[in-house]
């Protein structure tokens, strides 16, 4: 019984330090982070999770018709130059092939059957623009779709559909605010940043993550990239890389989340979804405080 309980203090031991050595290696930094602060500087930490709708206003120039950064995003996993993670804890990579289940929608309804498709209701007719026109075969591929990656990615008829970057508009940013002691002064140091499958396209009715990426390879393959573009529609002279675009804080996202306990959102902790925002708010001014407060330390 004794060396049960002494395996099973081990165990928990070791699970807890694998957690910890994920946020903070041996020599005192971050391994995730792109510009690591050394614990021993940091007076103060905030962890804080932002939610940036890519519809709003504010954050359209990462979302410009055609250069979409989930687009993006998407084309470095496909050619294997990004990993994917299953969540924002980075414990779980996912293969390619659960990248693209995890994309995958089933037509509503269930599409058509085999007998259907079979009897030829899986071809569609072509017009070729003068009351004429002739089938093509689409329970392959249907091609010529303007989805943003080349071909269209519906796949076989009568088993579903791929979701297109466009529809991808929501991400989930994972960031540390830290007030570095050494040069007196606060950084906002972005560690995750994790694609959502909006509401309205899951199953289940409830935003789902796609994948999670650690910024520091993110920020690597947008600099690399001279298309992963912030547009400037002010000056079109002047468009930058993605990477200087979020290292400007050139976006908006609203505080959903902070260091919990229990690892739950705003709007779980307060349930009145005024509430949550009201909290988010006051998030945003005390961060913007603190810096200030600290200098009378």
């Amino acid at each position: 019984m004794k060396r049960i309980a002494i395996y099973l203090v081990c165990a928990f031991t070791g699970l807890q330090t694998d957690l910890l050595a994920q946020e903070r290696s041996d020599n005192g930094v971050n391994p995730l982070s792109l510009r690591p602060i050394n614990s021993s500087n940091q007076a103060k930490k905030y962890t804080l999770w932002r939610r940036i709708d890519l519809k709003e206003k504010a954050n359209l120039p990462f979302f410009s018709k055609g250069s979409e950064i989930t687009k993006h995003i998407i084309d470095g996993v496909r050619a294997g130059v990004l990993e994917p993670f299953s969540n924002d804890s980075l414990t779980a990579k996912i293969t390619l092939e659960e990248f693209n289940k995890r994309m995958h929608r089933d037509f509503e309804g269930g599409g058509l059957s085999q007998e259907e498709i079979d009897a030829g209701f899986g071809t569609a007719t072509e017009d070729d623009g003068w009351g004429g026109g002739g089938t093509a075969d689409t329970t392959a591929k249907v091609s010529s779709s303007q989805d943003g990656w080349g071909d269209s990615q519906v796949t076989a008829l009568g088993t579903g559909y791929e979701l297109l970057a466009n529809e991808l508009y929501v991400l989930e940013l994972k960031e540390d605010w830290i007030f570095d002691s050494q040069r007196s002064r606060a950084y906002f140091d972005v560690l995750v940043l994790t694609i959502k499958i909006p509401a309205e396209l899951s199953p289940e009715g409830l935003e789902k993550d796609l994948a999670s990426f650690k910024y520091k390879e993110l920020e690597s393959y947008f600099r690399l990239n001279p298309n992963c573009l912030w547009f400037n529609e002010e000056n079109t002279a002047k468009h930058m890389n993605y990477a200087d675009a979020i290292e400007l804080r050139l976006f908006n996202g609203r505080i959903v989340r902070t260091s919990d306990p229990r690892n739950r959102y705003l709007d779980q902790i307060y349930k009145n979804p005024r509430e949550a925002l009201l909290k988010s708010q006051e998030w945003e001014y005390n961060i913007m405080e603190e810096e200030s407060n600290l200098w009378e330390y």
